[in-house]
C-alpha cells in the first residue's frame, strides 16, 4: 500500500491517479506502507519531525511532491524557502535518466504549483531534469529510492507518467527488496 502523506496540497488527486491501493495520512500519523508519496503543502516544524522519522527508518521508495520533495532535501541538510503561490505550466528537460522518468521525452510539460523553493542539492542527490525556472525540477538520493519534484504531477500534462512510473518502480523494489 502507498501511504500519501497529507501536507496541505493535493493528496486526493494523487490517490485518484493512482491504480495501487493507497491510503492518505496526516504527518503526525505515518505508519506502516510499501511506499510513501509525500504531498505539496507548507513546510512546518511538527511535520517535518514526523517526516524526518520516517526518512530515518524507512528503505522502502518515497517520492517527495513540492514542499514533500522540500522535507526530504531538508532532512540531508538542505534549507528550503518559500515563495508566493503561482500556478504555471513549465518545460522542462531531462538531463539523466531515472526510474521516474521512463518514457520521458527530452523536454516535457509540467504544472507547477508549489510554493517550495529550493536553492541547493545537498551532494548525494544527483540533478535529472531542470526548467529554466528550476535547476532542480527532479532530483534523486543516490543510495536510496528517495526521488523529488519540484513540479506537481498530479496537475497534468506528462507530469501524471511520473505517478505511473513511481509506481512501476515500487512494483520492480518489492519484487527485489522485500524482506532485506
Amino acid at each position: 500500500m502507498i501511504i500519501i502523506v497529507d501536507n496541505g496540497k493535493g493528496s486526493k488527486e494523487i490517490s485518484g491517479f493512482l491504480r495501487s491501493k493507497s491510503q492518505i495520512m496526516k504527518p503526525g500519523e505515518i505508519k506502516g506502507g510499501s511506499a510513501f508519496i509525500l504531498s505539496d503543502g507548507r513546510i512546518d516544524g511538527s511535520s517535518k519531525k514526523s517526516v524526518d522519522k520516517l526518512l530515518e527508518k524507512t528503505g522502502s521508495p518515497v517520492l517527495g511532491i513540492g514542499a514533500g520533495m522540500g522535507y526530504i532535501l531538508a532532512f540531508y541538510g538542505a534549507q528550503p524557502g518559500e515563495s508566493r503561490a503561482l500556478q504555471k505550466q513549465e518545460h522542462v528537460s531531462l538531463k539523466k535518466p531515472s526510474p521516474i522518468l521512463l518514457d520521458f521525452k527530452r523536454v516535457f510539460g509540467v504544472v507547477k504549483a508549489s510554493t517550495c523553493v529550493v536553492k541547493e542539492v545537498p551532494e548525494n542527490f544527483s540533478v535529472h531534469a531542470s526548467s529554466k525556472s528550476c535547476e532542480f525540477e527532479v532530483v534523486q538520493e543516490m543510495e536510496k529510492p528517495f526521488f523529488g519534484v519540484h513540479f506537481n504531477p498530479e496537475l497534468g500534462q506528462d507530469g501524471l507518467q511520473i505517478l505511473r512510473n513511481f509506481e512501476k518502480f515500487i512494483d520492480v523494489w518489492e519484487k527485489y527488496h522485500r524482506g532485506k
